[in-house]
């Protein structure tokens, strides 16, 4: 494989939006990805054989688990092996943790796919600094609040961001359930879940509780207000109130829910009347926050552009060598993706390297032209 054609298929297995779409996820973005591909026949053959990949290994068994993947990873690489002891010319593929030489493009893209596919399954990162108490249902929970700045940004456990407002806290446990993810949230934040179906995430929100498997929302639920406010911004969230009579039966069956709202729609909880209403709006933004206007949709997007929109978006700050970097550019739909997600995804791209500490992400990458 051409290290050109190498690159491509690289790029596109690096894109959790092409593996959405690949996997059949997102149908109306075909035109997307056919006018990324143009008529330029190396990207066509480059998009044709990254979904083959994709719907062969990421959608085959949802259920892997990581000794599998590790094993199937091994496999290729002794495939490799043995390729290039046979004579066979090198192709150099770098893909974070590891580096190979091998001859046989299927084999180099299918170690790759599962290399992805577990980027792409396990988000697990320790959690932000704060303060450690105890709370009913764990023995040790992180409580982080806000009280200083405009807004936020937090990750939990698994790798979901939370963009906390001024005033604001949330409390999560130092690991999540293996049955699903727990949050309790007093005040306003935006959340970006991260995606697993088998495991549940629930926001208590005083008296609401809002149900969702991967998608970003914004919540309202100030102790004073007269109203709790749950708005959609991407997927779908189900809401329901903690004395419903079938409040544990939507807690514990994956297909049971509440009030179902959909992009573009909110719920409302009138404390008075203790009713729940759904309306539709004009877009999702309830808290008025940079990340709620933000698409995350770069073509060509020079990456002093992309780090500044993320800055803004999370309250964080990104720090890099503008001059080394000043070149490069992304091209990516990162949309209702975790922060953590979106700096893989960017960073296996540009072959660079990032470090979060509190609030400040450090970028290491090497010229691009």
């Amino acid at each position: 494989m051409e290290p050109a054609s190498e690159a491509l298929l690289k790029q596109l297995l690096d894109n959790p939006a092409f593996i959405a779409w690949a996997r059949d996820e997102r149908p109306d973005e075909n035109q997307i990805w056919e006018e990324w591909a143009g008529n330029n026949e190396e990207k066509r053959k480059a998009v044709s054989k990254a979904r083959q990949l994709v719907k062969s290994v990421l959608s085959a068994d949802k259920k892997l688990t990581d000794q599998h993947i590790d094993f199937k990873i091994r496999q290729a690489l002794r495939r490799a092996k043995q390729i290039e002891i046979g004579g066979n010319a090198n192709v150099r593929v770098l893909f974070r943790f590891f580096t190979w030489n091998a001859a046989a493009t299927i084999v180099i893209a299918f170690g790759v796919a599962f290399a992805v596919f577990r980027i792409y399954k396990n988000n697990s990162q320790v959690p932000a600094a704060g303060s450690v108490i105890s709370i009913a249902g764990s023995s040790r929970a992180i409580t982080i609040e806000n009280q200083d700045r405009a807004f936020k940004y937090v990750q939990l456990p698994d790798g979901s961001s939370v963009v906390l407002h001024k005033n604001s806290g949330i409390t999560f446990p130092e690991q999540f359930d293996s049955l699903r993810r727990e949050v309790e949230l007093t005040g306003e934040a935006f959340f970006e879940v991260t995606k697993n179906p088998e495991q549940p995430f629930f926001v208590y929100a005083n008296e609401l509780v809002a149900k969702v498997h991967g998608t970003s929302f914004s919540i309202k639920a100030g102790e004073k207000e007269e109203h709790i406010l749950v708005a959609v911004k991407t997927g779908k969230v189900s809401v329901f109130t903690r004395s419903d009579v079938n409040a544990d039966e939507y807690k514990t069956d994956k297909e049971q829910a509440g009030l179902l709202l959909t992009p573009n729609q909110q719920a409302t909880f009138e404390r008075n009347q203790a009713r729940l209403i759904r309306s539709t709006l004009n877009s999702a933004i309830l808290l008025n926050i940079p990340i709620e206007h933000q698409p995350f949709i770069f073509s060509e997007t020079p990456v002093l552009e992309v780090f500044d929109a993320l800055e803004k978006a999370y309250g964080i700050d990104i720090e890099y060598n503008k001059d080394v970097m000043s070149q490069c550019s992304i091209t990516a739909t990162l949309d209702d993706e975790p922060l953590e997600n979106k700096l893989k995804w960017i960073c296996t791209i540009l072959e660079a390297t990032y470090q979060v500490s509190d609030q400040t992400i450090t970028i290491k990458g090497n010229p691009c032209r």
